[in-house]
């Protein structure tokens, strides 16, 4: 025989389509009601009266797993527990609550969530729906399940407590206070709070604060030119910052929006070093420069640039230095971050006391360069100037200054230039003529100098020529 198949209509099949991957029975509407939460609540702001089955929480023990059966209201609780704000009351396993050695009562509430707020929001995803708890217990919360799923974890490690069996959760100082916000879905909830308790009597009290909170139905960033203003509502908004407000587009869907404003500034400066052979917004050179752009809003600014260009390091040692005999001599490439000498050395300077080859190895914030000098030893019975110099800065005979060093009481040096104008005067032997006046690099040439200097209680005068040369 052929079986015979029955061909349903289009319409129906629709519908059962529908039945069957829908998640939600209500497609819009509002989120329960506190008092579904409340526990002794009679639905209306008030509550039950003792040995009465509470309308919406039931109870079963030492498995989640377990036959629940409706909770009772107890009656003639302890002193010592908390009494209730007036609307809820202590639940347990039957109006006295007793029960024997240490076990795990568990409490649980269904509810269901439409799909979405009257203001058309989804109740999906972390925060769209939020239960704020007061609980007390006797003796304390271990553990609180959404839809299967423990809570501890999201909780800052309030439960379980230490020793769940001796807690005094009972008292109005034993309150645990939760905002329940995650693993909540359209349709068909459950709320599961375990209770660990020892004998001789057990139960909870719970109590929402609130239910579901205004939410905070949008973030918006925006972007104004400095000087311009943004409508925010009621504000007219000028300055960056993080502002709030509440907006009524309809009954009941009050929205609360964050503004994050941003302020495109018309001048900028900016403060930056380089080093020689990089460039910054394609400038080299040290100096101040400014720019003007144009954003994408629209905004013009103007930015300026002071630049500073660091010379790679290049350290300066007088390749023709002499050491004369029973002398020393302080060498010193220049002002650096680190020095590194051939004896392992890491001064700012070396003391010279015998003639030989002498490296240094600096370092600065534009890199690494490693010099050289070899220092002769003569025998000195007066000062020794150079015929010549070349003040280019290379490193190398730079400055017109004494080549022996030794201890001296007094010490002047004059240069002059063709016309007999002084163009530099010094008392510091260590320290030369740069070829400069009046911060004016000064012509090649012959200049002539003169020296006076005491040693040993005799006082001696020099003279004689020397050669600028660029």
């Amino acid at each position: 025989m052929l079986a015979l198949k029955r061909i349903l209509p289009a319409a129906i099949l629709l519908c059962l389509s529908i039945k069957t991957f829908s998640q939600c029975t209500v497609v819009s509407g509002p989120a329960p009601a506190k008092q579904i939460f409340n526990t002794g609540s009679n639905g209306i702001s008030g509550t039950l009266g003792g040995g009465a089955q509470d309308q919406h929480w039931t109870v079963t023990m030492d498995s989640i797993t377990g036959v629940y059966s409706p909770a009772i209201i107890m009656s003639n609780v302890p002193d010592v527990y908390y009494q209730g704000a007036g609307g809820s009351k202590w639940i347990s396993i039957s109006q006295l609550g007793s029960h024997s050695g240490d076990r795990f009562i568990f409490f649980k509430v269904n509810f269901d969530l439409p799909c979405n707020d009257p203001c058309g929001r989804p109740f999906s995803g972390n925060n769209a729906f939020t239960v704020n708890l007061d609980l007390y217990a006797d003796n304390s919360v271990y553990e609180i399940y959404e839809n299967g799923k423990p809570q501890s974890g999201n909780l800052g490690g309030i439960i379980p407590i230490q020793g769940p069996y001796q807690g005094g959760g009972s008292a109005a100082s034993g309150v645990i206070r939760v905002s329940l916000f995650k693993d909540w879905k359209p349709g068909a909830n459950t709320l599961i709070i375990q209770v660990a308790s020892s004998a001789p009597i057990t139960g909870l009290l719970a109590e929402t604060s609130v239910n579901q909170p205004p939410p905070l139905s949008d973030t918006v960033t925006k972007s104004i030119c400095e000087g311009g203003i943004y409508n925010f509502g009621t504000q007219k908004l000028t300055q960056a910052g993080i502002y709030r407000q509440t907006f009524h587009p309809g009954p009941g869907c009050d929205s609360n929006v964050m503004l994050i404003l941003n302020v495109v500034p018309n001048k900028v400066t900016i403060d930056t070093s380089i080093c020689q052979g990089t460039n910054y917004a394609g400038y080299t050179k040290t100096g101040i420069y400014t720019d003007k752009f144009t954003s994408s809003l629209g905004c013009d600014s103007t930015r300026t640039l002071n630049l500073k260009v660091y010379s790679k390091p290049n350290p300066h040692i007088e390749e023709d230095s002499i050491l004369c005999t029973g002398d020393s001599l302080v060498i010193s490439p220049g002002t650096f971050t680190s020095y590194l000498w051939q004896d392992g050395s890491t001064l700012d300077h070396y003391v010279v006391k015998k003639p030989g080859l002498y490296t240094v190895t600096i370092t600065s914030s534009c890199g690494t360069v490693k010099s050289a000098v070899y220092i002769n030893e003569v025998t000195c019975s007066y000062l020794v100037f150079p015929t010549a110099f070349t003040p280019n800065k290379d490193g190398q005979n730079d400055y017109f200054k004494v080549l022996t060093h030794f201890p001296l009481q007094q010490f002047k040096l004059t240069v002059y230039n063709r016309f007999g104008q002084k163009v530099f005067e010094e008392s510091d032997p260590a320290k030369g003529w740069d070829g400069s006046f009046n911060n004016k690099s000064q012509p090649l040439g012959t200049y002539v100098w003169f020296c006076t200097y005491k040693k040993n209680g005799s006082t001696i005068t020099a003279k004689g020529t020397v050669l600028l040369v660029r």
